[in-house]
């Protein structure tokens, strides 16, 4: 009679016992009901169709109009030259301010990060400022420049400069002792180090500060182009409110929350693309 051997310390598994395999769990997932996964859209639509409801019940003030009114504007108004004018002025401004604050953001950041001595003597100021809306420096803009797409793009920057920054920052600073020593044993320069080390620790706070400053920026783009007709979409929602062209203003207000959203889309699409070799990024496949 043979006996099966048990190695010490190890319980034996229970009788058909199999451990989870990956393509069963792969299985699991894809296998998830279709309302689960089609959830989000279906609260979006009622939401929409209760909105719609109210406003024909005249449950919500004249400036509220139903939504079939402001998707009607909204028809009407894509095809116009005026729309596709202001939209290319808008996503101008937004993608200049997003390109020189993450730039200046990045740099920055890796700077603080890498000396601990310069974060410490600055970081009482970055911390005022950081908190410091960016229109607030928008009176002095105005008279140093005028009401030009200058402003709108600087103040973008400014809001782009901070997420960026502080995200870079954390991710440097965050770099394992171990990995830094290593580097150093190994023999290696500091510009190795950056390409080596650093970049590959930091990529995903980076990417981070990328999504989080694309929407900064365009918060404050848009708020500029209301307050100080700068050209673009929310120049127009200004003209629009104005004038008491309810339809058309909502309309341009939920193309500026559909510009946020393929912004946030995109760019976590080609952060998932691009960093699909990061250890985080892997785990969060399986």
């Amino acid at each position: 009679m043979s006996t099966q051997q048990t190695p010490t310390g190890l319980a034996p598994a229970p009788a058909g016992f199999d451990a989870p395999a990956p393509a069963a769990a792969a299985e699991r997932r894809a296998s998830r009901p279709w309302l689960l996964r089609g959830l989000p859209w279906l609260t979006s639509l009622g939401i929409l169709v209760l909105w719609e409801l109210i406003a024909r019940a005249g449950w919500l003030p004249p400036e509220v109009p139903p939504i079939s009114a402001i998707g009607a504007a909204l028809v009407d108004l894509i095809p116009t030259a005026g729309f596709v004018h202001a939209l290319m002025a808008t996503l101008e401004q937004v993608a200049v301010g997003l390109a020189g604050g993450a730039v200046a953001g990045l740099v920055l950041g890796v700077a603080l990060g890498a000396v601990p001595l310069l974060y410490r003597l600055v970081h009482y100021p970055l911390d005022f400022l950081r908190f410091v809306p960016a229109v607030v420096f928008l009176p002095l803009l105005l008279l140093l420049l005028g009401a030009t797409p200058r402003v709108s793009t600087l103040l973008g920057m400014v809001g782009a400069l901070w997420p960026m920054l502080f995200q870079t920052f954390y991710g440097v600073s965050g770099i394992n002792d171990v990995l830094r020593d290593s580097a150093r044993v190994f023999g290696l320069r500091a510009h190795q180090r950056l390409g080596h080390v650093v970049l590959p620790a930091v990529l995903p706070f980076v990417a981070t500060g990328v999504r989080l400053a694309a929407s900064h920026v365009l918060v404050v783009v848009v708020a500029v182009e209301i307050i100080a007709s700068v050209r673009g979409i929310g120049a127009d929602i200004a003209v629009y409110a104005s004038n008491a062209v309810y339809p058309s203003m909502y309309a341009l207000v939920f193309v500026v929350g559909v510009l946020g959203v393929l912004a946030n889309v995109g760019l976590l699409a080609i952060e998932r693309r691009l960093l699909r070799w990061h250890i985080s990024y892997r785990e969060e496949a399986r």
